[in-house]
């Protein structure tokens, strides 16, 4: 597959999901642009900037499957299946985003076309940024992280929830130490997701990003600080947190919740310098929906792996968007006995889902009128609900702010999931579905005998019920004759008391004489 940035919107463009606008465009109506648009949008020329800004590339499960190149409802096992066959980055010379080089006075991020996302926030974002750090203990980290502009020279990083940025730069804090960063703007979704990708402090997400496309991450080395960047992202940027602590203001911002989030404090990101492409053009990931989708394949296969371990055959495994692909999480499996609550247990223990679902393999877990329905017929509320309290939740679920105190590094929230399973031993033919008859039509002729006269047509019935049938199969049987005449003689065999009835499956068959 192709695991560059330019060659994945060139898949996009192919197949319908990317859209050029060659009008000049003014920055202040990208959002609302890609908000109310079907398909991504690659702006060619924005009034003011040297860049181009392409926006939505991940705004549906179809987009980021094509990442993936797989169908959608798969990207979540393709996601775990690849998950095992790390491949290490390789370091090259160079690369395009080396092609122009910014240092000292020419830094200035106001020449970057970063759009106002949301009416409320505090700036413009950098909202697609792959943040690089390194510590001397864990090593390299590659998250993502979003980025407020400050001035030409310094943007705001929120360092609120937990992560693994937050961790590097608090030990180099406590030193009196600057830490030093650098973000990519433009990778190959890869990137983005094993980025996105909770994995344990130590392991390299350029590894992971490298199974995830089939081929080794190129990195090449920044310029004014010892870290490795993507060698074909569209822009870097290279600076570093100061040491000053959660000190200055950030925020507010349209989250992947869908909500805009308070103002927080946190640290400052000085730049000390600027990588990109002759010809870069600006990745503006568009809020809350292309974060929420970004999230799903990780989420999902996540979901897949833990049930994996927990011993449960899975056949799907969903993160809906309505909930930012994060916080809700929906699977179905082939049911042993108690394996619906151990299912339920197993993706509860995930760190930021917050409700579960689990049903049965015959349940399309992406259509919601499915789902309704096995909720509304195969719960048991007091048995089939299980509520975990006091469980890590996100720190960007409003309702955890009332459970916990300023600062809390894990809000603390209550968990809960549903088994949607048929109940152990319920009667499995009162979920028989129904199947309306004859929908191709009345086929073809069973009965090769004429049938004179009711009595024959009743001899003839009797002859088919010595095996059972359903009153189905009777009328099949006989497509040549109405079905007027079968219930005619069909209300004989009924008047003479001859048929009897499989309880089990509601099958006909006669009556055994003594």
């Amino acid at each position: 597959m192709a695991s560059e940035f330019r060659k994945f919107l060139d898949i996009l463009e192919k197949k319908g999901e990317l859209l050029r606008i060659n009008e000049e465009v003014d920055l202040r109506e990208i959002s609302a642009r890609t908000a109310a648009s079907s398909t991504a949008l690659w702006f060619e020329r924005v009034k003011g900037y040297d860049m181009g800004v392409v926006s939505g590339i991940l705004g549906s499960r179809i987009r980021v499957a094509a990442s993936l190149d797989c169908d959608h409802r798969e990207m979540g096992k393709e996601f775990h299946r690849r998950l095992y066959h790390h491949i290490a980055p390789v370091m090259v010379k160079t690369g395009p985003v080396k092609e122009v080089i910014k240092i000292g006075d020419d830094i200035d991020l106001s020449a970057l076309p970063v759009p106002l996302v949301s009416m409320l926030d505090g700036g413009p974002y950098i909202t697609s940024a792959v943040g690089i750090s390194r510590d001397p203990d864990y090593g390299r980290n590659v998250g993502c992280y979003r980025f407020m502009i400050r001035s030409e020279k310094e943007t705001g990083v929120d360092l609120v929830g937990a992560s693994d940025l937050k961790l590097f730069y608090d030990r180099a804090f406590k030193q009196g130490k600057p830490l030093p960063l650098a973000i990519a703007i433009g990778v190959h979704p890869s990137i983005l997701m094993a980025a996105a990708h909770m994995v344990a402090s130590g392991q390299d997400e350029f590894e992971l990003a490298g199974a995830l496309a089939g081929e080794p991450v190129k990195l090449v080395k920044c310029e004014t600080i010892d870290l490795e960047v993507p060698a074909d992202a569209e822009i870097v940027i290279e600076g570093e947190l100061l040491p000053i602590g959660w000190t200055e203001d950030e925020g507010r911002f349209g989250d992947f919740t869908g909500f805009v989030g308070p103002i927080k404090f946190n640290p400052v990101f000085r730049v000390t310098a600027i990588t990109h492409r002759k010809d870069a053009v600006f990745y503006a990931l568009h809020m809350p929906e292309e974060v929420d989708y970004l999230i799903a394949p990780p989420l999902e296969g996540s979901g897949w792996l833990a049930l994996a371990t927990a011993g449960v055959k899975a056949t799907a495994v969903y993160a809906p968007a309505a909930a930012g692909c994060n916080l809700h999480l929906y699977a179905s499996i082939r049911k042993r006995p108690g394996e619906g609550k151990n299912a339920l247990m197993a993706l509860m223990s995930l760190k930021r889902v917050k409700h579960v679902v689990v049903t049965d393999d015959d349940v399309d877990i992406f259509n919601p009128q499915e789902l309704e329905k096995a909720l509304a017929y195969r719960v048991r509320p007091t048995k089939d609900i299980v509520i975990i309290d006091g469980a890590r939740g996100s720190h960007l679920d409003p309702s955890t702010q009332l459970l916990v105190t300023k600062g809390a590094l894990a809000p603390l929230t209550a968990k809960w999931g549903v088994d949607a399973t048929i109940p152990e031993g319920s009667d499995i033919s009162e979920y028989d579905e129904i199947e309306y008859p004859f929908i191709d039509g009345v086929q073809g002729s069973s009965y090769n005998q004429s049938v004179v006269n009711t009595t024959d047509l009743v001899e003839a019935i009797e002859k088919l019920l010595i095996t059972p049938q359903h009153f189905y199969d009777v009328l099949a049987y006989f497509p040549d004759l109405s079905q007027r005449q079968i219930v005619q003689a069909w209300g004989k065999l009924r008047e003479a008391k001859k048929l009897d009835r499989e309880i089990s499956t509601g099958r006909y068959i006669m009556k055994k004489t003594s």
